[in-house]
Parts: C-alpha cells; sequence; structure tokens
C-alpha cells in the first residue's frame, strides 16, 4: 500500500480492503489532530475532529471519486469540522479580533536533548505560537494548510472556499503580520 497515491489507497478501502484505512490512518491522523491543534481546537476536541474525519471517510467512501487530490478532500471534511466545532464555542467569525483566538496552545517537543537548547527553543516555539494564534483566524488556517500540511493554493482555495486570489492575499498578509510581530524577538535574539 506505501507506493500507492492518496487516491489510489482511498479506492481501495472504498473496493472493501480494510488494511487501506490502516494506510490512511498513517498518513493523515496526526496531520489532521495537529491541523486542529493549530488552529486553537484543544487537544481533547482536536483528537474528537481526528476521529469525525475517519469516521466521515468511511461513511462516504461508496461516494468518494478521485476528481481531486485526496489531502484536499480530507482536510476539507477537517476544516468544516474545525469550523462547526468554533461556531459551536461562538468566537469564530469572518475576521476575528485578536481577543477572539484566545485559546490554550498546543505544546511541540523539541528535537534537541540540550537542555539550554530545549529551553530556548520551547521558548521560540511558545512565542512563534503565539504570534500564529494572534493572527486573523482565515490568515491563520490559510497559513497552517500551506506552511504545515504544504497545501499548494489552488488546494486550500478548495477547502476554505475563497478565490485563488483570495488564498494568496490571506497567506501573504499572514505573512506579513507574522513578520511584524516576529521582528522584536528576533532583534532580541541578535542582541538588539
Amino acid at each position: 500500500m506505501q507506493g500507492l497515491t492518496d487516491e489510489e489507497v482511498m479506492l481501495e478501502y472504498k473496493q472493501g480492503r480494510i488494511e487501506a484505512m490502516d494506510e490512511l490512518l498513517r498518513r493523515y491522523k496526526n496531520p489532521i489532530y495537529h491541523f486542529a491543534l493549530r488552529l486553537g481546537i484543544s487537544v481533547a476536541e482536536a483528537e474528537e475532529i481526528t476521529q469525525e474525519v475517519f469516521l466521515r471517510l468511511h461513511s462516504n467512501k461508496d461516494n468518494y471519486r478521485p476528481c481531486g487530490k485526496f489531502s484536499c478532500w480530507i482536510f476539507s471534511i477537517a476544516h468544516n469540522l474545525c469550523l462547526d466545532k468554533l461556531r459551536k464555542k461562538k468566537w469564530q467569525c469572518l475576521w476575528p479580533r485578536k481577543d477572539d483566538d484566545s485559546e490554550e496552545l498546543a505544546e511541540f517537543p523539541s528535537p534537541d536533548p540540550s537542555p539550554q537548547e530545549v529551553v530556548s527553543s520551547n521558548e521560540i516555539s511558545y512565542i512563534l505560537k503565539d504570534c500564529i494564534q494572534s493572527l486573523p483566524f482565515l490568515q491563520r488556517e490559510a497559513l497552517i494548510l500551506r506552511e504545515y500540511q504544504n497545501l499548494d493554493y489552488q488546494e486550500i482555495a478548495k477547502i476554505l472556499k475563497k478565490s485563488l486570489g483570495a488564498v494568496k492575499t490571506l497567506i501573504h498578509r499572514a505573512r506579513i503580520n507574522l513578520k511584524t510581530k516576529l521582528t522584536p524577538y528576533i532583534e532580541e535574539l541578535r542582541g538588539g
């Protein structure tokens, strides 16, 4: 199964090969989970959303048609579930203010075992996550899909149901806002 594309694996699952679901879980469980976390969904809710994505994948397997990239299809499901969760919290809106996005941030483990580097890395990671969390919701979501999930602009446009130009603008503004927010920290690290 590892040599097959995502679309081929999904078609195998559609035809009844149970091990194909194991392969899809292996490929997409963590990316879907981290996508939800990075949008500000709590750990428990991110786990629920991840499970729900695969439940929906299973229930809609007979309707699956490989007319686009599988990653776009599965992240669209995750996107819709995250929006539903955020709407239920009543703080998701089209262009939220900074205070609307406050939520406990997920911690990412540092790959470096040195205690000093771990502390420094955690501080930098926290600053970066805090800055990403402070972006307006649509900018944050577009940036996460681009930078963390490595989706192209066209796929992001499909997921967010926005025009290609709108997605490029969202990502451009997110990068500018992130640069503005991170500049004081970078200057501090450089010594002034």
